[in-house]
């Protein structure tokens, strides 16, 4: 048997769906560990067990894949993001800001791959085309907590303001601390936006 062989018999075989789920998690990590330029769809065939040629039956390039990824992590963090304002009253907007922040983080703590490719990877490649999808799930994500600035704003339960410029300082702290924070570190990911958005919606000025 040549070697070619004996690669091809020491393959597992899974169900599409599972091997489709594989690549993206295995891609993932790739990319979040090695970023976009220094993953080969070699390396990501490789982490999976299967030969380059199989993973091209399920994406045809580098760039489709990428965008797999991202798809996958968007869809998923908007329902996250929905399931958690559901568990807070329509009315009480400040604590469904706070609900939107705290899933963001425990999304961080449980995916900071994820997060890392979907929030700052695939938006830093301009070369990256068909982007219109993956725009209108950032767009939505991005939505959801306008949506709460804004009625907190009507309602008196936050000074007004632009609501826009409120969501991108808070969504700009939240992408930013996979940068810096530390999973071993004294704070969780959720303790350090409860810090942050206590500042946030507090101030810091004395007068």
């Amino acid at each position: 048997m040549t070697d070619t062989q004996q690669q091809a018999s020491a393959i597992v075989k899974m169900p599409g769906d599972q091997r489709k789920a594989q690549i993206i998690r295995a891609a993932t990590d790739l990319f979040a560990r090695a970023g976009y330029a220094g993953t080969s769809l070699r390396d990501v065939a490789e982490m999976c067990g299967m030969t380059k040629a199989a993973l091209y039956y399920h994406y045809a390039d580098k760039e489709s894949l990428l965008r797999s990824v991202v798809e996958h992590r968007m869809t998923r963090l908007n329902e996250m993001m929905q399931a958690a304002l559901n568990e807070v009253p329509e009315d009480q907007h400040i604590n469904r800001i706070r609900a939107f922040v705290r899933a963001c983080a425990r999304q961080i703590d449980n995916d900071r791959s994820g997060w890392v490719v979907g929030a700052r990877i695939f938006w830093s490649i301009e070369s990256i085309g068909d982007r219109d999808e993956m725009i209108a799930l950032r767009d939505a994500f991005e939505a959801m907590l306008r949506s709460e600035i804004e009625m907190a704003m009507s309602t008196g339960q936050m000074v007004q303001g632009d609501p826009a410029m409120v969501t991108r300082m808070i969504l700009s702290w939240v992408n930013y601390i996979p940068r810096w924070h530390k999973t071993d570190g004294e704070m969780t990911s959720e303790q350090v936006v409860e810090e942050f958005l206590t500042m946030t919606l507090n101030g810091l000025a004395t007068t």
